[in-house]
């Protein structure tokens, strides 16, 4: 059993909670927030997440700081879904603290401070997971699972976008970092496509990006492999606020092609010459909860976790770069 600390008990904190509940190799230790406990109430977000009993945080400690909750209490690891702002001090802390991290994506703004924490784990035994959840997602993990075994042929084209109703409570707009408002549904939208991208066939040999004239936070990247492979990474804030937020991929491979698309519910639908059929992927859905047993899994045998610091990283050194080739334009 490894005892764990959340740090930001906003939206995504709470759901890893409530997640942590369900994991039975984890025990939520503590809750970090600057909101004292007894004003602390549940947030929703845009996606349907994981709830819980609100009794279960009845002896749950809650404390100001990290430094308060290390010093407290006994903890095997901490996971931080605070603003991204805070991520690399938080995760250096709970290094130099000999803790397993489990952060949220994206790792950081600032590629300084990914080399920061990249030294600062150089030689430690110790578990860095970033939290790219869409790599733990029934869909594409299906997908990379036709990718890797080939079974209809290599994969020639893969479309992954990602877009919703552009934010109008202006949190893209006051950043206190180097990204822009235009750059903001790179960073918090469609990285999660970058990192999956780099994930399923590394980094490309040849990058064109642009931007359609009637919006600044749309983008679309095409990637262009040695090999003839291509993909294309995309989406951003749409206008009106109200537009519903959707996300999916459609595949082509040498004998068959795929598409998902998340308006339309948990089903993948596969064409081939001969018919084409749905894959019903209904039965693994919480994507959050995979990824928070990944972490536990990593940490009990002692192995590195799928999507690790490297891998988080990469994420955020291509979306910069990406960002650069978009305002250049």
């Amino acid at each position: 059993m490894k005892r764990v600390i959340v740090c930001g008990f906003g939206f995504m904190g709470q759901n890893h909670a409530g997640n942590i509940f369900q994991c039975k190799d984890l025990e939520l230790a503590a809750v970090v927030d600057s909101t004292p406990k007894s004003e602390i109430k549940p947030v929703k977000g845009n996606l349907a997440t994981e709830s819980f009993d609100w009794e279960k945080l009845k002896d749950i400690p809650f404390y100001p700081s990290l430094s308060d909750a290390l010093d407290h209490c006994e903890a095997d690891a901490v996971l931080i879904a605070t603003p991204t702002r805070f991520h690399i001090p938080l995760a250096l802390e709970a290094v130099s603290r000999g803790k397993h991290v489990f952060v949220e994506k994206p790792l950081c703004f600032d590629l300084k401070e990914a080399e920061a924490i990249k030294k600062a784990m150089a030689g430690k035994n110790l578990v860095f997971q970033v939290g790219h959840c869409v790599r733990f997602q029934s869909e594409y993990r299906i997908l990379r699972e036709f990718c890797r075994d080939k079974r209809y042929g290599e994969l020639k084209y893969l479309k992954l976008y990602r877009m919703t109703g552009k934010p109008n409570w202006g949190v893209w707009k006051n950043l206190d970092t180097s990204i822009s408002s235009a750059s903001g549904p790179l960073f918090d939208l469609c990285i999660h496509d970058v990192d999956y991208a780099l994930s399923l066939l590394g980094e490309p040999d040849d990058v064109a990006v642009q931007r359609p004239d009637h919006s600044d936070t749309v983008f679309t990247a095409d990637w262009k492999y040695s090999n003839g492979s291509r993909i294309e990474v995309g989406g951003g804030f749409m206008l009106p606020s109200t537009l519903p937020f959707r996300a999916g991929f459609f595949a082509v491979f040498e004998h068959a092609a795929m598409e998902f698309d998340s308006r339309f519910g948990d089903k993948l639908v596969l064409s081939t010459d001969q018919e084409s059929q749905v894959i019903d992927c209904t039965g693994e859905k919480n994507l959050y909860l995979a990824e928070i047993m990944e972490f536990a899994s990593s940490m009990m045998s002692g192995t590195p976790a799928q999507c690790g610091l490297e891998d988080g990283f990469k994420a955020v050194a291509w979306c910069h770069r990406l960002k650069d080739m978009l305002t250049s334009k």
